[in-house]
């Protein structure tokens, strides 16, 4: 079968209990006339390779699941240049509505439109909201050079280990946010609900497709920027917007009565409030700095902060660090340690840490301490130190771990 690039693709990815009926199919197509029109192509029939280059569906499909895609070449090549051109001058409504009539009538779990040989689509149907997020977040899934927390990776490659961590935590992800949260973060786009169907598009209201807007559909539905610290667990809840009340107008009368004059600010308005804690122990060891984390002072913001390497947002005005100290800081980064919780915070071959993996694997260090090597979400490589009547610690510094675990049993 030859494809044609930029033809209409009506991608259908079915429930594995439901069973597909060919004459069901058929129908739901319009009927044979307009069948024989189409191409259908079952990718579950071809090389997985060929799958990849047209459009992969792993790791977002599950087993037992079958995937039908229905090309419409009719309308091919769609755009004079599908690699320079963001626009599709077609008028998409009548295939959108087609889409939605077949997910009505079969056992779809997902359905897509988008263009043969082009990233993104046109518009999205499901049944489940976790569903459109996960096909939107197929992109971050199969990316070599972005980490299990959705940060360029250490050298700008994921290893073995951690691609395959990064796969076995994408179910996990789709627990995190709920519909409402995945749903609530949807803005310059379509959505509507058909029944049980939830429908997504960006489609102009003349039917024209701007595949711009996809990639930001993408974006809002696979939420990356929410993924929790420890894959699975819910994220954290946004704080609503502040809307402050609308000024009036100078001179304004309100109920007939002249405005009141604004109040006369204090004397000595206190500066911004420092977040609480204890400050920041801050070393030298090994040739570097340390920055020793009390437990009050680590959480999911100063991790990603870490990962980021944004020391003025780790490093507070009242944790009393000389300029000098601060500009290295800045210059040549830090190591750091902090206190860890629950050994499942951290993840070894992609799986959360449990006590007997910890001690099977663990190697000693002097004087009773015991190290692992790990993920730490957010940020990537770590060790995990087991410190005898100080307890469990993980730091950034691979090299200089027993230096650490030193630094601590002394502290």
């Amino acid at each position: 079968m030859s494809l044609a690039i930029d033809s209409l693709v009506t991608d259908l990815i079915f429930e594995a209990k439901g069973a597909l009926d060919q004459t069901q199919l058929i129908d739901a197509l319009g009927g044979p006339e307009v069948a024989k029109g189409k191409k259908l192509l079952d990718p579950d029939m071809l090389d997985p390779r060929v799958e990849m280059e047209l459009s992969p569906s792993m790791p977002f499909r599950r087993r037992g699941e079958r995937r039908l895609m229905v090309i419409d070449d009719t309308v091919a090549p769609m755009r004079a240049d599908p690699r320079a051109d963001f626009l599709v001058p077609i008028d998409l409504r009548p295939a959108k509505e087609a889409l939605i009539a077949l997910c009505e009538l079969l056992p779809v779990r997902l359905g897509r439109l988008f263009a043969l040989g082009s990233w993104g689509d046109a518009v999205l149907v499901a049944r489940d909201a976790r569903d459109l997020r996960g096909i939107c977040l197929i992109a971050w899934a199969l990316d070599p050079g972005v980490d299990l927390d959705g940060k360029p990776a250490p050298g700008g490659q994921l290893t073995k280990q951690g691609f395959e961590a990064k796969i076995l935590s994408f179910e996990k992800r789709l627990e995190e946010l709920d519909e409402g949260e995945i749903l609530g973060g949807l803005s310059g786009v379509s959505f509507e609900r058909r029944g049980d169907l939830l429908v997504v598009d960006v489609l102009e209201a003349d039917g024209t497709w701007d595949q711009r807007k996809s990639m930001l559909m993408e974006e809002m539905l696979g939420a990356i920027h929410r993924f929790s610290m420890i894959p699975g667990a819910p994220a954290a809840k946004l704080a609503p917007p502040a809307f402050p009340e609308k000024a009036a107008a100078p001179g304004a009368k309100p109920n007939g009565k002249p405005a009141p004059a604004p109040p006369e600010p204090e004397p000595s308005a206190p500066g911004p409030r420092e977040a609480k804690g204890a400050a920041l122990a801050i070393v030298e060891l090994a040739g570097g700095v340390l920055l020793v984390f009390p437990p009050d002072r680590f959480d999911l913001d100063v991790a990603a902060a870490l990962g980021k390497r944004d020391w003025d947002a780790i490093v507070r005005r009242t944790d009393q660090v000389t300029g000098a100290m601060r500009d290295r800081i800045q210059r040549d980064g830090a190591a750091w340690v902090a206190p860890l919780e629950f050994l499942s915070e951290v993840f070894v071959e992609g799986k959360p840490l449990s006590k007997p993996a910890f001690e099977q694997a663990a190697r000693a260090l002097d004087q009773g301490v015991r190290a692992l090597d790990v993920h730490f979400p957010r940020f990537g490589p770590a060790v995990l130190l087991d410190v005898p009547g100080k307890g469990r610690f993980v730091t950034s510094a691979l090299e200089a771990a027993p230096a650490v675990a030193a630094h601590l049993l002394l502290g």
